[in-house]
């Protein structure tokens, strides 16, 4: 019983696990003998909230085995054993388990589940949470003597910190006393406490006892079975210390035809337990995917072979039954948060709302990492409307919409289709969500579920709706309702902020990359002009220095006017140009080909006499300081 006693104090859990992360294999190191990785993880958008770690291959591998349950493909790369320590190998390993944990923690259940979140993060995550759990509920039980811990059931649901434990009432006329309870005799050690090595593989294995409780429902007495969650406190948690155990033990007393009542309810400093009937067909998601309820989470929903949509009068009748037990639980100035099908029970028809003390418990909504992205969704009405949307989506179509907002929506009638725009298209998620009031009031409804008022009004007379609070806690609960809608708007104003400085630096390295190829296009248009210039000084000779650079003309015979010269530093007369030869050039291999013959001359045309003084009288020197003349070349 010493494990039982060792517990130190602990401390308010202020780590949203719904927050995606990011990771990126920087590169890779050699270390004794062997290849490690260098990974750069990040949570949330910030940058400043990463870390690095180093793994190796068999720690993915390890992590790739232990994934294999869920059935989903991922395209892991194969191991070598000779020329694994060549550069250009890691290199291509490297991007291949890049690849890798990319399609991991793009994949929501993959992303959420404890072997991955220990690979990326094991200094948070290396918490014995089951053993935790064990030990306080154990404790919790003890102290009260009705009902007795049985064995775990395993990792069946999607949150880290919640664990499930099948719980029996006490025999009758059992006269131990608190102290000398028969709990030690159910008590099922797990198997991290003996064997740490093992305590991943309890994730990839469904026990005999959980296949037994999957068909069973009674216990040896007849009674019902039941089943006992304990949940760690999360960072949404902000009902008074003094107020939780009050507030908790009104909400479990709730009755409402369509919310699961709950059996006992109790909590201490670190987290609350709840006890619940046990239903052998599980939840909505469990019917929707032809699972069994107490299969590990990872192969339930990882990739179900059995997903089939619901009849769209059933649909419409639980959607409309999900949202009268939503509706209450606002009218008593309560949020839920967690509305999804994982928390619907389906018994005899009537559809009924689950775990509607997860607001007390402050724990972080299945959709979270969805609404914060869009800053309309900032209040408790808004989150429940929107889950509910995916609710109705789920219900739908067979299959959990894997992203904030529906892009299309098809294969569905048109006020179906209107309904689901209206909460889940793109323009509905950037401007307003429709209140709850106005949900119900859709003519999807009335056309498909137009009896449920009549239906209601009768099921409400039998059972009336009942929860009550002191005037304290309700105080204490809309406080909690506007911290709780506080966080959510300083998160969305943290991703909206994070989405513009990225757009900014993208367009930043844009207009960067814009100017590099126009400065690499000038300099490439001047490469090339001095290479012109370089060819042409190669045929006509070595330069000659600027000071003696003469001006050049030429003489038409034929108008006897002075034009430029194509060659420099001479001034040639017209029969001289048209005797001359053309220049050699050199040829490919760099030497100088044989001159060829000039060709036969042209006759001369006649030139006026004036013309020939005036070109005797060019062949005198000209003042280099002289700017006028007549016909001198520049002087235009």
């Amino acid at each position: 019983m010493a494990l039982f006693e060792q517990i130190g104090t602990t401390q308010k859990v202020t780590l949203d696990d719904t927050v995606a992360c990011s990771c990126t294999i920087e590169t890779a190191q050699t270390i004794d003998g062997h290849t490690e990785y260098v990974l750069r993880v990040q949570r949330g958008p910030h940058p400043e909230n990463s870390w690095r770690i180093l793994r190796r291959y068999n720690d993915f591998a390890s992590l790739n085995k232990c994934l294999q349950i869920s059935g989903i493909d991922l395209s892991f790369p194969g191991k070598k054993l000779i020329g694994n320590m060549r550069p250009d190998f890691i290199a291509e390993r490297l991007n291949a388990l890049q690849e890798y944990i990319n399609q991991v923690l793009m994949n929501p259940i993959l992303a959420s589940s404890l072997p991955t979140k220990k690979f990326i993060d094991p200094d948070s995550y290396s918490t014995p949470f089951h053993d935790l759990a064990l030990q306080y509920a154990s404790m919790s039980l003890r102290t009260d003597g009705v009902y007795t811990l049985g064995q775990s059931l395993g990792p069946i649901g999607w949150r880290l910190r919640k664990h499930y434990f099948k719980v029996v009432h006490k025999p009758q006329g059992n006269k131990h006393s608190p102290g000398h309870s028969t709990t030690k005799h159910h008590l099922i050690k797990s198997s991290s406490q003996s064997h740490g090595k093992q305590h991943t593989t309890q994730v990839c294995v469904t026990t005999s006892t959980e296949k037994d409780y999957n068909s069973s429902t009674r216990d040896q007495s007849g009674r019902d079975d039941l089943i006992l969650s304990w949940t760690e406190f999360g960072p949404d948690r902000y009902v008074d210390d003094r107020e939780i155990h009050t507030v908790l033990k009104n909400y479990g007393g709730v009755q409402h035809p369509y919310i699961v009542p709950i059996e006992h309810i109790a909590s201490n400093d670190s987290g609350a337990l709840v006890i619940r009937k046990f239903y052998k067909q599980g939840s909505l998601k469990d019917v929707l995917c032809s699972a069994a309820p107490c299969n590990p989470f990872l192969s339930k929903y990882g990739s179900p072979k059995g997903r089939a949509p619901l009849p769209l009068k059933e649909l419409a009748l639980y959607a409309r039954q999900i949202l009268e037990a939503i509706r209450f639980l606002h009218s008593k100035g309560l949020a839920c948060g967690h509305v999804h099908c994982g928390n619907v029970i389906i018994v005899d028809g009537v559809a009924k709302l689950m775990d509607v003390e997860n607001f007390i418990f402050g724990v972080p909504s299945f959709y979270r990492p969805f609404f914060v992205q869009h800053s309309k969704i900032n209040n408790c009405e808004a989150i429940d409307v929107y889950g509910f949307g995916h609710l109705l989506y789920e219900m739908c179509m067979g299959y959990p919409l894997q992203d904030s907002y529906a892009r299309q929506i098809a294969d569905c009638p048109d006020t179906l289709k209107s309904l689901l725009e209206s909460i889940l298209s793109r323009d509905a998620c950037k401007s307003a969500l429709p209140t709850l009031d106005q949900l119900t009031t859709h003519p999807f409804f009335s056309e498909y579920a137009g009896h449920f008022n009549d239906l209601y009004a009768t099921t409400i007379s039998v059972q009336r709706p009942h929860l009550k609070f002191s005037t304290t806690a309700k105080d204490q609960l809309k406080l909690a309702v506007q911290k709780t809608e506080a966080r959510v708007r300083d998160e969305q104003r943290s991703v909206k902020n994070q989405k513009r400085l990225v757009r900014v630096q993208e367009m930043m390295t844009s207009e960067e990359e814009k100017k590099k190829i126009k400065q690499k296009a000038k300099h490439e248009q001047k490469q090339a002009k001095l290479r012109a210039q370089n060819s042409l000084q190669l045929n006509n000779g070595p330069p000659v220095p600027p000071a003696s650079i003469t001006a050049t003309v030429h003489l038409s015979s034929s108008t006897g006017v002075i034009v430029k010269s194509d060659s420099a530093n001479s001034i040639t007369s017209p029969q001289e140009a048209l005797m001359s030869p053309p220049p050699s050039h050199a040829n490919s291999s760099g030497g100088n080909t044989s001159p060829q013959p000039p060709p036969s001359a042209p006759p001369v045309p006649a030139v006026p006499p004036g013309s020939l003084q005036l070109f005797a009288d060019l062949q005198q020197p000209i003042p280099a300081t002289s700017t006028s003349g007549g016909g001198i070349a520049g002087a235009g």
